[in-house]
């Protein structure tokens, strides 16, 4: 979606030999009828606005009346783009808005990636930047940083820059790389949940501290890890891809994930998460280290 709008902004400045305003708004902080009243506005000088909203199906919907209303009168000098990042395929017919748009051909799909997609498509990105990426490889740095595009292509352009002359990305230079960055040591540090003693999860949330990482956004890491370790556990078909596709989990992902699992109880889940709200609850109450409490309440989780 960021890339496709980016061709826009080019497209928009080679047309008409100068960029046209833009302005970026969230949905949340400005009405949809304002918004595109704010098309109608146009500067005096060049040639308009280019007008990006975010977020676009947050909004409810009685208030999209006001998209239909601006198609039958479009301003003249705007050029407006909705992005709806969470908005789904099979809901487009659902929506008259949304299946105006697409019947005149004004939307424009982005759909997410199956496993083998993404795989493939990290190997794309790899060779334009003149290297060469190997499944392997791809699967390391799907597991470390997720399926988020845009993270994954950040750390697939540091990949390249760490490999220097080395033509070939290989999942130990993949290893290498991330164990010096923020999106490494939060998976390292909930992946070391799994192990029985509590070193290597002291060690991974040091080496996150002193990464600068904010204390709650580490709790956060821990909960949503907890949360997924019950989901699988309480799913009835196991790491299916089913499962995978309903958590947006890669499947190699699961299947590691389903392995942690095992080693859990859903007595020591509960009482690891019901411990994760106690240490939110005295971040934000008490005037002790953070790190003393994230420090207290590492020691008491682990496997059983």
């Amino acid at each position: 979606m960021h890339r496709a709008l980016k061709r826009l902004e080019e497209a928009l400045k080679e047309d008409t030999g100068e960029a046209p305003l833009k302005v970026v708004r969230e949905a949340p902080e400005v009405g949809l009828a304002e918004f595109l009243a704010q098309s109608r506005e146009a500067p005096l000088w060049g040639p308009g606005q280019l007008l990006v909203l975010r977020r676009v199906e947050s909004y409810p919907a009685s208030a999209l009346k006001a998209i239909t209303d601006y198609l039958d009168h479009p301003a003249p000098r705007a050029w407006v783009v909705l992005l709806a990042g969470e908005l789904r395929a099979r809901d487009l017919g659902k929506n008259p808005v949304w299946s105006r748009l697409q019947a005149e051909e004004a939307a424009l799909g982005f759909f997410r990636f199956k496993e083998g997609e993404l795989y493939q498509w990290l190997a794309q990105e790899a060779e334009g930047l003149g290297k060469t990426l190997t499944l392997a490889a791809a699967q390391r740095l799907v597991e470390i940083v997720g399926v988020n595009l845009a993270e994954l292509t950040q750390e697939l352009e540091k990949l390249a820059l760490f490999a220097g002359a080395e033509r070939t990305l290989t999942p130990g230079l993949v290893s290498q790389l991330a164990s010096h960055s923020r999106t490494y040591s939060i998976f390292a540090l909930v992946d070391a949940l799994g192990e029985p003693a509590p070193p290597k999860r002291l060690s991974a949330l040091s080496h996150l501290l002193e990464l600068g990482e904010p204390p709650a956004k580490i709790l956060g890491m821990l909960a949503r890890q907890l949360r997924l370790l019950i989901r699988i556990k309480e799913s009835p078909t196991g790491p299916s891809p089913e499962l995978a596709k309903s958590l947006n989990l890669p499947q190699g992902v699961l299947k590691r994930l389903s392995q942690q699992a095992a080693r859990f109880s859903d007595a020591a889940l509960a009482s690891h998460l019901f411990l994760l709200h106690r240490t939110d609850l005295q971040l934000k109450t008490s005037t002790a280290n953070p790190r003393l409490w994230l420090e207290w309440c590492l020691l008491r989780m682990g496997p059983g």
